[in-house]
């Protein structure tokens, strides 16, 4: 119980929370979420809308979505409750999971530990973490279940792997990163699991069960490609665009000290983890020296306690096991860190933590009672400011605009904070201040085309086309394959009378397979527009700066094409 409290008492403060930040595209305005008559449909569509570039798949979180929203009245309320009520759940897990592998007074501490640990707070506070918490209770539980089935050597029974094997494929459902569980079942027999038979012999007894695991992994992923067209499904951070595995495994490399300080002293929290606020190094540089340093010291300090102390090993097997699907090697992903993505990783940091307790006791047994009571006083006070900062973190995702604003405090040098908090005050009608947002991102990380694009949007909606024409330029240049840059380039030059560019951009992008209807009914209006005016050379219009009727609005909404993230 003492656990749940502790759950309870860092988490609660977010019921007060409203939709935010992610919130808003996967629930608010995801139709998909709002139909509860069809609700089957959810394992034939992708987790984010289509319309926003980025796919997923990830059907059971949005049944979880689809039941919330409607039991909910489509109140943010309900989604908060179940995130606190899950962050409980997966704590008490936890607990039950450490005291598998460590004496109880340990086994507290680890779910302690777990249960007001700060990084946690986005996959809490923000109901889109939901996702997190559903995949990572199933993951637990089919830790302790096969665990619990290895006590004393013993062999699982039929029941027990059936639990598992639902719970895994279940877990995937809702999140893909569950898929790593068969590694860390393989982790748990080398390290903790005290069996003192054959090799051979064990692994025959877990064989039929990963292969199982293996046939149900396999399924999801056949499902995943079915309905996203691919393994990944996520648009890839812009920082990591056209870069190689060696390129990404230098940025990654680079990062390698943050993913620690995270993990054990997260003092300062981020909303979104972007350049330049944290650096982008696709080559070898003397900044590496720090993640080198870390990666050799955790990697010795593994080897070396192989034998006496296995739980250290197996700890930070764990780390590095369930931080791979988000470690933009194999497959690069939309995120350079996220605090969610450490969810299950922190359970790791915590079990090394907690492993050095009862040799703490034993030294505290041999000092005098005042030093007894000072360390217990230390741990109730690492407790509390755990707490508290947890508590105080989940009031900065309130809604959007505090999410934004917050960022902006947090990490002024990424270019993701003015770029988002950009498109939030156009959002409230204030565009000379999101002008000035766009502009500081643009000179942040000028490498990205999304901000070059977003802001020629705008431009373009309220007719200034002068304006909007040299960032889509821009925009092309940087990502030649934008295929609503073309078609805002193209209405751009349709609107101020450049027909002979109008066509002359349409008919490059037709070539290259870019929504072809859109770009004919533009050719057919410049085309109508030339016949009409018998114009030889649009270009005299574009210098003149001729006035024609808006019709870039009218095109984009026929046509029912909408602008990405």
């Amino acid at each position: 119980m003492a656990i749940i409290a502790l759950a309870l008492i860092a988490s609660v403060s977010g019921l007060s929370n409203g939709f935010a930040y992610d919130d808003r595209w996967i629930i608010v305005d995801n139709p998909n979420v709002h139909d509860l008559a069809n609700w089957w449909q959810a394992f034939g569509e992708t987790y984010w809308p289509s319309i926003r570039g980025a796919s997923l798949y990830r059907p059971f979180t949005i049944l979880a979505y689809i039941i919330q929203w409607a039991a909910g009245g489509e109140s943010p309320l309900l989604f908060h409750v179940v995130n606190v009520m899950l962050y409980a759940a997966v704590s008490a897990l936890v607990y039950l999971f450490a005291l598998e592998i460590l004496p109880r007074h340990a086994a507290w501490v680890a779910a302690a530990l777990f249960a007001v640990h700060p990084v946690h707070v986005e996959a809490v506070g923000n109901v889109v973490g939901q996702a997190e918490l559903w995949g990572s209770g199933a993951l637990i539980g089919a830790r302790v279940l096969y665990l619990r089935a290895r006590r004393n050597g013993l062999t699982p029974d039929r029941e027990t792997k059936i639990m598992i094997a639902g719970l895994y494929f279940g877990g995937m459902m809702f999140k893909e990163n569950v898929i790593v569980l068969p590694a860390l079942l393989l982790a748990a027999e080398v390290f903790v699991v005290h069996d003192t038979r054959p090799w051979r012999a064990r692994a025959e007894d877990l064989f039929s069960l990963l292969v199982w695991l293996t046939l149900l992994a396999t399924l999801f992923l056949w499902m995943r490609i079915e309905v996203t067209g691919e393994i990944g499904g996520d648009v890839e951070h812009p920082a990591l665009r056209n870069l190689g595995f060696v390129q990404r495994a230098w940025v990654m490399l680079a990062l390698a000290p943050e993913f620690a300080r995270l993990l054990l002293w997260p003092a300062r929290l981020y909303a979104d983890y972007s350049p330049q606020e944290i650096p982008v190094l696709p080559g070898p540089t003397p900044y590496h020296a720090g993640g080198v340093l870390l990666l050799l010291c955790l990697f010795v300090l593994a080897a070396a306690s192989y034998r006496r102390f296995p739980l250290v090993t197996f700890a930070l097997t764990w780390i590095a096991v369930t931080i791979a699907p988000v470690a933009n090697l194999l497959i690069p992903t939309g995120i350079l860190i996220a605090e969610r993505t450490l969810f299950v990783p922190s359970i790791g940091a915590v079990l090394l933590i907690a492993g050095l307790v009862p040799w703490c006791l034993d030294r505290l047994s041999q000092v005098a009672r005042p030093q007894r009571i000072a360390a217990a006083g230390a741990l109730a006070i690492v407790l509390c400011a755990g707490a508290a900062r947890s508590s105080e973190r989940q009031r900065a995702w309130r809604d959007s605009e505090t999410v934004f604003r917050t960022l902006i405090m947090d990490a002024p040098r990424s270019f993701k904070s003015h770029y988002a908090n950009g498109g939030m005050l156009w959002e409230a009608k204030r565009a000379g201040e999101a002008e000035r947002e766009w502009r500081y991102a643009m000179a942040l990380f000028p490498e990205y085309f999304g901000v070059y694009q977003e802001m020629a949007h705008r431009y373009r909606e309220a007719h200034v086309c002068q304006a909007a024409i040299p960032l889509y330029l821009t925009a092309l240049d940087i990502e030649p394959a934008l295929p609503l840059s073309r078609i805002g380039l193209a209405a751009c030059y349709l609107e101020i009378a450049n027909y002979r560019q109008a066509r002359s951009v349409s008919r490059v992008a037709i070539a290259h397979g870019m929504y072809r209807r859109a770009f004919e009914f533009i050719i057919d209006r410049a085309d109508s527009a030339l016949v009409s005016t018998d114009t030889i050379d649009g270009a005299n219009r574009w210098q003149g700066s001729v006035s024609r009727p808006a019709t870039t609005p009218g095109i984009l909404t026929a046509l029912k094409i909408s602008d990405p993230p």
